[in-house]
């Protein structure tokens, strides 16, 4: 999946501190791994931190090490209101910073950071790495501020965002990109527990299904981004693909418990949907790749050939690998775990494809 927004909100929020503090290359960069050459600060060591990284295989321990590129605390000026809170001052922590809204600004800029490296450059591996990397992260915010309860670590961030909040269109749509973010690590997380505790023999099985769906949802992204999506523009469209996104992590965990419940032989499940056929199939394809009202669009928003058969491509060699992962894993399974799988698989992918219009409402996919 990637970036939803070209500017990022937090990014810009944080770097600006960078610069402000004059920070030497020991203080930017607090990690063994990557040594940033003398004279290179700011920014300028972030990016060659990030690129260190990407040109050999990621691992948490590295990703773990983008925590303090930036001088979070001095950011917190730059939301603090001191004229609010002199205005309302019943209601003056609602305006400024504290040591919790602190710790969860450090948190969010580590996510995302951690995050924008595996979201470039990384593939199904260097997910399940960022998965473990939050992990770690995660474990030192709940250390840092005990009050929060352990469930509810990760949504400090989408607190503290709204708390600070002017609540413009811009901030709306790149609060709404975090919590997609965070979902999706939630499935990725999922993965990586399944993975642990799934019997020996269908590790591997299930190992392919993960990458395979991991190739699937990036596929629909872009093919949602750059082809469906594009057809038209206005300022909530960015909240509306991350909410939509979020509900196909969202679903997604959903469906791991179903499959958890299968395979440890605990339910049984009989087909809700209709399978969508071949023909379906191309229908939709046809449909969600054809601009509207071509003649009144503007030119930049209008796919190109090329762009719409390559994601075309990319979305049906995906769907072919996920259903042959998933058929796969049910040969492996004994009667009736295999037809239960079997019928989850079916009414999935018709879920997928036969309930996606051009623009979807929240909670429907």
């Amino acid at each position: 999946m990637k970036k939803l927004l070209s500017v990022c909100i937090l990014s810009a929020l944080l770097a600006a501190c960078a610069s402000k503090s004059g920070t030497s290359a020991e203080t930017v960069n607090p990690r063994d791994t990557v040594t940033v050459p003398e004279g290179i600060t700011g920014e300028d060591s972030i990016a060659y931190i990030e690129n260190t990284i990407l040109q050999s295989p990621i691992s948490a321990e590295d990703l773990l090490g983008l925590e303090e590129v930036h001088a979070v605390e001095e950011s917190l000026l730059d939301f603090n209101n001191k004229e609010k809170a002199k205005f309302y001052p019943q209601d003056a922590d609602k305006f400024m910073a504290n040591h919790r809204d602190s710790a969860a600004l450090r948190l969010a800029n580590r996510f995302m950071r951690m995050y924008d490296v595996v979201d470039e450059n990384g593939d199904a591996h260097d997910k399940m790495q960022w998965a473990v990397a939050v992990n770690t992260a995660l474990d030192m915010f709940r250390k840092e501020v005990p009050s929060v309860p352990s469930d509810s670590a990760l949504y400090e961030i989408e607190r503290v965002l709204d708390k600070f909040s002017s609540q413009s269109q811009s901030e709306m749509n790149f609060q709404s990109y975090i919590g997609t973010t965070i979902a999706y690590y939630q499935a990725i997380e999922a993965y990586r527990k399944w993975l642990m505790e799934v019997p020996s023999n269908l590790k591997p099985l299930l190992e392919q299904e993960y990458v395979a769906w991991i190739g699937l949802h990036e596929a629909r992204f872009n093919f949602w981004r750059d082809v469906s999506y594009r057809q038209e523009w206005y300022s909530m469209k960015p909240m509306e693909l991350a909410g939509y996104y979020r509900n196909l992590s969202e679903n997604r965990l959903a469906e791991m418990a179903q499959e958890r419940a299968i395979i440890n032989g605990t339910m049984t499940y009989q087909q809700k949907g209709r399978t969508v056929t071949a023909s379906q199939w191309e229908q939709w394809i046809a449909h969600s790749s054809v601009p509207m009202d071509v003649e009144q669009l503007d030119k930049s928003l209008i796919p190109s050939d090329s762009l719409v058969t390559d994601h075309v491509t990319a979305l049906k060699s995906t769907f072919t690998q996920w259903i042959k992962a998933r058929q796969a894993l049910a040969a492996a399974l004994p009667e009736p775990q295999e037809k239960s799988y079997d019928n989850l698989t079916a009414d999935i992918h018709s879920r997928m494809v036969g309930r996606l219009p051009q623009l979807i409402h929240y909670g429907e996919e």
